[in-house]
C-alpha cells in the first residue's frame, strides 16, 4: 500500500438539518463528483494562429451518492423533505483517517464544523433522491446533490513529498 493513501471504507456523509440537528447519511456506497471544471473564457484574436483561453469560474457539480435505502433511517425520511424543499444545506464528507468522529456543531453561518482532518464541507441542495427496485435485490437509491460555490477541505498536515 502507498504511504499515505486514504481507505475508502469509514468514510461517512453528514448534513445540518438545522442549527443544532445533524445527521449522518446511512449506508452509502460511494460517493462521486467532489469536482468540478472551469468554464473557458475565449481570449482569441483575430491574428491567432490556434484558440486561446482563460480559465472561468469553477462549476461545481453534482455529487452522486448511491445508498442502500433504508425506509426508518432519520437520515433517509430527511433526504426525501430536503428534496422537496429544495434548501440548500452544509453537507460534510469525513474521510475514514478521521475514524470515530464526525462533525458536532453548526457554525452561527449554518455551516458543518470540522472535527479535524480529512474532511470537505460543501453546500448542496438534493436534486435527486431516486429509488431502484429489482427482482431478487434490496432497495438502493441514488442521491444527487447540486454544490453550490466551493468545498472547504481540513487537510492533516503535509509531511510527505
Amino acid at each position: 500500500m502507498t504511504t499515505g493513501t486514504v481507505k475508502t471504507q469509514g468514510t461517512r456523509l453528514f448534513f445540518a438539518v438545522s442549527d443544532s440537528e445533524i445527521l449522518k447519511v446511512a449506508c452509502p456506497t460511494g460517493i462521486t463528483g467532489l469536482g468540478g471544471p472551469g468554464g473557458q473564457i475565449a481570449t482569441t484574436c483575430l491574428d491567432s494562429e490556434e484558440m486561446e483561453y482563460e480559465r472561468g469560474m469553477l462549476d461545481p457539480g453534482p455529487l452522486t451518492v448511491p445508498i442502500n435505502f433504508i425506509p426508518r433511517s432519520a437520515a433517509h425520511q430527511a433526504l426525501i423533505t430536503l428534496r422537496e424543499s429544495g434548501e440548500k444545506i452544509s453537507w460534510m464528507i469525513v474521510f475514514s483517517d478521521r475514524t470515530g468522529a464526525g462533525p458536532t456543531a453548526v457554525d452561527s453561518n449554518g455551516r458543518l464544523v470540522s472535527p479535524g482532518p480529512t474532511t470537505a464541507e460543501f453546500l448542496a441542495y438534493v436534486s435527486d433522491f431516486a429509488f431502484d427496485i429489482a427482482t431478487n435485490e434490496i432497495v438502493r437509491g441514488t442521491l444527487t446533490l447540486q454544490r453550490s460555490g466551493a468545498a472547504e477541505w481540513d487537510f492533516p498536515a503535509a509531511d510527505l513529498a
